[in-house]
């Protein structure tokens, strides 16, 4: 499980308050393990956002990935959860791309659920403003860390 600054820290880069450099050399921080523990963790944010088959080719081109890379193929296939499960088990050199691969997924799905449905920010902090160090702070004395 997520520790709460990290979940807040995903949701920030889906969000794109914090940059894809800044997410990148945090990801690249971790060893592998806790690359693999945190790619887990966001096919978990992904599943939550609902994310539709669509979705993946939004991703890739966000991405800025080849289609015919090993994570852009798998995630374009069918059964979501099943792939995302594949991708969190690729070799330690495509890690990198599987986490700007999975951002831009949480990111696309994420943003048309923010569009179509009424946010809940009482049950979802997720929802609330993550740009605001005031909101960011709050969520983390009221959920802790």
């Amino acid at each position: 499980m997520l520790i709460l600054d990290e979940q807040i820290l995903l949701n920030q880069l889906a969000q794109g308050i914090v940059s894809a450099s800044e997410g990148d050399a945090w990801f690249q921080a971790h060893n592998e393990d806790g690359r693999r523990r945190l790619l887990l963790r966001l096919t978990a944010l992904i599943l939550q956002a609902s994310p539709r088959q669509e979705d993946a080719a939004v991703a890739i081109s966000e991405a800025g990935l080849k289609q015919t890379l090993t994570p852009s193929v798998l995630i374009t296939k069918p059964d979501l959860k099943v792939q995302l499960a594949k991708l969190v088990r690729l070799p330690k050199s495509e890690l990198p791309q599987v986490f700007k691969l999975l951002i831009k997924l949480l990111a696309v799905a994420d943003g048309r659920r923010r569009r179509n449905k009424p946010l809940d920010l009482v049950n979802h902090w997720w929802h609330r403003d993550l740009s605001d160090p005031k909101i960011v702070n709050d969520i983390k004395r009221t959920k802790g860390s």
